[in-house]
């Protein structure tokens, strides 16, 4: 899957508790009347939101190596500090910083920046909606604070922070329950039923094989020039990907296309541009030819392995705006490296293989068993993919169980 850099950073966070990691300054200047602290100003932010739920504080030492080793933000150049950060797919984020003094802001409100954009890059195309709430995220100075705001309704935020720090106190977002006239009947707590833990006791163990360097390639500044038509700053390499996926959208896809339309329309025409890289089989270019584990290798250059074949499935289905992850696993009982992806349609996910759903054997097979030839991996279940070898992180990725837009080339489309 996309790895989200700033999750990994934080969870080493708690290793830094038992090292001398830099406290934050108590020596700060008496507090002026009227003053509001950082906490009661979070806290003022945190109540304008519907929904808050599911964000936790950081505190002490964890709380400042974030600031100065997540965010690149100065020791030294705030007095106080409330922050709360969300967890797993989950973009959600509040920093509030009393500045040392007015010069630093500045400094600190260009470095809240910069961790915006970094958190925007994680999350551009793996998670759209957490992505968009990055773009519309506010940072801002504002008497003597910096402030990161990343939340559902920026706008009630930025009001309940200047509200807060005017010595108004935010309004609540719910709607009080009215007073009832009459005693109400109690209504019972139903408990609801624990969705049940994924035994993986039984599947094949995985253990990544290590042949490859199995990165993902970063399609961010191409996914950027895509949606502001703006390619001057792609490199040459992402202008030359940009303008094939333009090609393969301007021949195969069509408005009013249902996301499963556009999923079998753009896999079907990558299979056909592409080959597997057979220089991998010669003894003298073991790892086979450059660039054959990314989209630039594939798309334009027409041959790539498993990592080329799913990271080019994975950009044609971002910019279609189809719900897609890649899967970097193995197979063969974990001896050799593999990856492909799974999408999400209707709120259900989904497995597809589209290097095996290219057999280089097949390559020339002809029309009429093309379809039964090239589908055998297309929108199927987790189980189906660990029965034909294919192994992965089990507890870390979404099990794919529907079948409706499952289709392996035989039989009517599904609708």
């Amino acid at each position: 899957m996309k790895t989200i850099r700033w999750l990994l950073a934080l969870s080493l966070l708690l290793s830094l508790c038992a090292c001398s990691a830099p406290k934050e300054s108590e020596t700060s200047a008496p507090a002026p009347t009227g003053y509001v602290g950082a906490q009661e100003l979070a806290q003022a932010v945190l109540d304008s939101q519907a929904g808050g739920e599911g964000l936790s504080e950081l505190t002490g030492e964890v709380r400042t190596a974030y600031l100065t080793d997540v965010c690149n933000i100065l020791e030294g150049t705030w007095t106080e500090a409330a922050v709360y950060t969300a967890d797993g797919v989950d973009a959600r984020e509040l920093i509030l910083l009393r500045l040392s003094q007015k010069g630093d802001g500045e400094a600190v409100v260009q470095a809240l920046e910069e961790h915006r954009q970094s958190r925007l890059g994680d999350f551009y195309g793996y998670a759209p909606q957490e992505a968009e709430r990055l773009e519309n995220a506010l940072v801002m100075e504002l008497d003597g604070y910096a402030a990161l705001l990343v939340c559902e309704d920026v706008e009630a935020a930025r009001s309940a922070l200047e509200g807060a720090l005017g010595g108004e106190t935010a309004a609540p977002t719910s709607v009080p329950t009215p007073t009832p006239t009459s005693t109400p009947v109690p209504t019972p707590t139903l408990t609801p039923e624990p969705t049940p833990a994924l035994d993986i006791s039984a599947f094949v163990p995985f253990h990544p094989p290590g042949e490859y360097d199995m990165s993902l390639y970063d399609t961010t500044a191409i996914q950027q020039a895509w949606a502001s038509g703006d390619e001057s700053g792609l490199s040459e390499k992402d202008a030359a990907i940009l303008a094939v996926c333009r090609e393969l959208f301007d021949e195969h896809i069509t408005d009013g296309m249902s996301d499963f339309e556009k999923e079998l329309a753009l896999h079907d025409a990558l299979v056909r541009r592409g080959s597997y890289d057979a220089a991998v089989y010669d003894a003298n270019t073991p790892h086979g030819r450059p660039d054959n584990t990314n989209p630039y290798g594939f798309l334009v250059e027409g041959y790539g392995i498993c990592l080329g074949y799913a990271t080019s499935f994975q950009l044609l289905m971002d910019l279609a705006g189809v719900e897609c992850i890649t899967v970097v696993g193995a197979s063969l009982d974990s001896t050799q490296d593999h990856a492909w992806n799974m999408v999400c349609l209707e709120g259900e996910w989904y497995c597809v293989d589209p290097t095996w759903n290219d057999p280089t054997a097949w390559a020339d097979v002809p029309e009429e068993d093309w379809d039964w030839c090239h589908h055998r991996y297309f929108n199927c279940t987790s189980e189906y993919m660990r029965e034909s070898n294919h192994q992965w992180d089990y507890a870390n990725v979404p099990e794919a169980t529907a079948t409706r837009f499952f289709w392996d080339g035989n039989g009517p489309l599904p609708q």
